[in-house]
């Protein structure tokens, strides 16, 4: 059983309530794209301009049609301009909860866990 695959956006943000905004418009884009799960925004608690963007999808596969439709181009590309230079996709491989835990195969480089 393969995991879901997560990207992980950074960003150092100067104007808060604009960049709200930008992530909003953007996430919409790609919320109507076929495999993907769910979104979300973080805010650190110790550096104030730092600023990350969560989205989760059924597989790399579909995070990578995602980003890769016009529609992205348009809406998304733009807003991901500004992110920080940092590795940002990341597929599950274990997952624990109070009560269990599960270990994935990957997708990605052959790998198998």
């Amino acid at each position: 059983m393969l995991g879901t695959f997560h990207a992980v956006w950074t960003f150092d943000v100067a104007d808060p309530s604009t960049w709200k905004q930008e992530a909003k418009d953007a996430i919409k884009v790609l919320q109507v794209r076929p495999g993907f799960v769910a979104a979300s925004v973080f805010h650190n608690a110790d550096m104030s301009e730092r600023y990350l963007v969560k989205t989760d999808w059924v597989d790399v596969g579909s995070y990578r049609r995602a980003l890769g439709s016009m529609e992205a181009k348009i809406g998304v590309w733009p807003f991901l301009a500004n992110m920080r230079d940092e590795p940002t996709a990341f597929e599950l491989l274990m997952d624990f909860n109070p009560d269990s835990e599960i270990e994935f195969e990957s997708s990605v480089n052959g790998e198998v866990s």
